[in-house]
């Protein structure tokens, strides 16, 4: 199984290359357009098989609605009346139906509700490995790679920038979507004499590292205040910002900054603070600096795009690792 990560028109140019192979089922993709709802789904099945060129009849195709849940009723029903799971559902059974050694699908569990989509996820790994059918897939959503215990590979702007465990992609990430999933700012930076830098920025740490390498920082890995003699500052290496964004991600709420000058700062995403809570934390429900507001109220009044704030890095949280 192989698990594809990176911008949507990166990945899915790569599935539709694999799936031109004889042997691959290509990715069901379902009707669109001002009357794709109206389009009966068993005229679309049908198409889909053809398309496939599977020698599998109704009885393959009724096993694998019996394997991934589709309620035969489905295909008696136009595309309007399916919600996300039953779309879903049919979209695994028809490529299972084929009876093609490899399959591949295009963010096969979009918009699923969460319980139904693990429910799926552990059905098609667990089919795919008894039987012993291979399986490409695109996702942005980090538990869906799951599934994908043989491998998963970063495609950016059309090229494969890593490739291997979901742990070592994410972990020590060379592109943007693996950096978003695993909540970090990536860098590429130079490790010189014992010293790591980040292109120009004052921002250095001691490093055993040497040449060329990727940085990453946590999106909690820095300190923010509107003060810039903060007594919450500890070090020299203390940097003026603009925010330039501001996000929900999650449960947190997020600023995008950029240096006012780049020779002292590092442009970064940082969170502001988590609705769902900060464990132990002695300031206001979910703040996570204190000094930008003592409460969520008092955090968007205070920070707005515009806003100029001080920064401080933690450089023990860097992590930095061989561009090879």
């Amino acid at each position: 199984m192989l698990g594809l990560m990176g911008s949507t028109d990166s990945t899915t140019e790569v599935v539709l290359s694999v799936a031109a192979r004889s042997d691959v089922a290509p990715p069901p993709q379902f009707p669109t357009g001002l009357r794709s709802g109206l389009t009966r789904v068993r005229r679309w099945v049908r198409a889909y098989l053809r398309e496939a060129d599977a020698g599998s009849g109704e009885a393959a195709l009724a096993l694998a609605c019996t394997e991934f849940g589709v309620n035969p009723d489905v295909l008696r029903r136009r595309f309007g009346e399916l919600d996300a799971g039953e779309r879903a559902r049919l979209g695994l059974a028809v490529a299972w139906a084929s009876g093609l050694p490899w399959l591949t699908f295009i963010d096969p569990f979009a918009s699923v509700p969460g319980h139904v989509r693990a429910g799926l996820r552990g059905r098609l790994a667990d089919l795919a490995a008894a039987h012993g059918r291979g399986i490409v897939f695109t996702s942005n959503t980090l538990t869906d790679f799951t599934v994908a215990e043989a491998g998963v590979a970063d495609i950016e702007k059309g090229e494969l920038v890593s490739l291997g465990t979901l742990e070592q992609v994410v972990t020590e990430p060379r592109g943007s979507l693996p950096a978003e999933l695993s909540r970090v700012n990536v860098y590429s930076g130079l490790a010189r004499k014992g010293w790591l830098s980040i292109g120009h920025s004052a921002v250095k740490a001691r490093t055993e590292l040497d040449g060329k390498v990727f940085v990453t920082l946590g999106w909690r890995s820095a300190l923010l205040s509107l003060d810039e003699h903060d007594p919450a500052f500890t070090s020299a290496t203390v940097f003026e910002a603009v925010v330039i964004g501001l996000r929900d991600h999650g449960s947190c709420l997020q600023a995008k900054l950029s240096p006012v000058d780049t020779e002292m700062g590092l442009a970064l995403d940082v969170d502001l603070a988590d609705l769902a809570g900060v464990s132990g934390s002695e300031s206001g429900f979910g703040v996570l600096h204190p000094s930008l507001g003592d409460s969520i109220a008092a955090l968007r009044a205070n920070v707005k795009v515009g806003t100029h704030v001080f920064v401080e890095v933690d450089t023990q949280a860097l992590h930095a690792y061989s561009v090879e």
